[in-house]
């Protein structure tokens, strides 16, 4: 049985902020036209809508668009706001990527390593398909990644495809977000204390937004934070039950029709 999001009697959102990849748009996929008119209708009810993703701008903002969303997005899981209009990043929050990288290579001298600047771009040691996570990236010398401060540090190991890398995180002590693709092991590792609820509130604050009258829209780990933050979390049916468990109420795990519902519940 599809689920149906449950909106308390009463309860009218000035904000949403919703997850791309399986939530907003299949994996790779694009955005249908029944969220494009779902948006649109909110939008006229006076509610605003913004996309908060783990992506870079540059494969955030043509979304962004392609679903009539046009102000501000939250992207590299939280880590940047940037203006869909301009373009620019608006807000960042960086860090020194030497320490990281450092101790990181003495544990993984063969991976591949890459660092997001405040403009979304990818510098990189060896060249990788970056697929949804970023148009922009170059190739470097390892001693370039050190020099800048940056948003994101990412690694990629073929010899980890198997344990992945938890044990060596958990020695380090880093927090990130580490996931498998294929047969490359993926870590990701943010700020520290930054998540996409960080900026969402970061957002509500330029815009005069009440935090506790926003709904978040998400499926997976670096949706938790948001999914709790907000007045209203919604998780997708198809995100794992412990992420269920940060939101509030649970909607359809179809991508683009469970945002839709709950939209649609708003104003219909």
């Amino acid at each position: 049985m599809t689920p149906v999001p449950v909106i308390p009697d009463g309860f009218v959102p000035q904000l949403i902020a919703v997850d791309v990849d399986d939530t907003l748009v299949p994996h790779l996929g694009n955005v249908s036209e029944r969220v494009v008119r779902s948006i649109e209708r909110v939008r006229e009810a006076g509610i605003a809508v913004a996309i908060a993703t783990g992506r870079t701008p540059s494969t955030t903002i043509p979304v962004a668009r392609a679903a009539g969303i046009d102000d501000l997005v939250v992207c590299s899981n939280g880590a940047l706001l940037v203006s869909v209009e301009t373009e620019r990043t608006v807000e960042s929050v960086t860090f020194d990527p030497r320490p990281v990288l450092e101790e990181l290579r003495e544990h993984l001298p063969n991976a591949v390593y890459a660092v997001e600047d405040v403009n979304g771009m990818f510098h990189t040691n060896r060249l990788f398909p970056a697929g949804p996570l970023g148009l922009s990236i170059r190739e470097v010398p390892f001693e370039h990644l050190l020099t800048d401060p940056i948003v994101r540090v990412v690694v990629r190991s073929e010899e980890h495809a198997e344990e992945g890398f938890g044990p060596i995180v958990e020695k380090l002590g880093y927090q990130s977000v580490i996931y498998g693709i294929a047969h490359v092991a993926w870590m990701d590792i943010g700020p520290k204390g930054v998540n996409k609820a960080t900026m969402l509130a970061r957002l509500c604050e330029r815009r005069g937004y009440d935090p506790a009258r926003t709904i978040t829209i998400g499926d997976s780990w670096n949706d938790t934070a948001m999914l709790a933050w907000a007045g209203l979390g919604v998780a997708m049916d198809t995100a794992p039950d412990p992420v269920k468990a940060f939101a509030d109420t649970v909607t359809s795990g179809v991508p683009g029709e469970g945002v839709a519902d709950v939209l649609d519940a708003l104003v219909l």
